[in-house]
């Protein structure tokens, strides 16, 4: 493989990286805020389900998001 191959490789190996980064992440920061809040002010498990919900909403954004600029760079729309 040249030069440029392993370039485009570890770019695209870079971006499925990012992408597995921003899919897991809002989901459990949302849950550890969820934890928390629970903790602190004594809330119920409802604030539980929103936070599952924010962040999976947040994970699916960023997909959709990721998914537009990766068809954009490809000259597809």
């Amino acid at each position: 493989m040249n030069k440029q191959g392993w370039f485009g490789a570890l770019k695209n190996l870079a971006w499925l990286t990012q992408l597995g980064f921003s899919l897991a992440f809002p989901p459990v920061v949302c849950l550890a805020g969820a934890f928390w809040l629970a903790k602190r002010f004594s809330l119920g498990p409802w604030i539980f389900v929103a936070a599952i919900i924010l962040g999976i909403g947040t994970a699916a954004s960023t997909f959709a998001e990721f998914v537009k600029m990766f068809r954009r760079k490809n000259g597809k729309k």
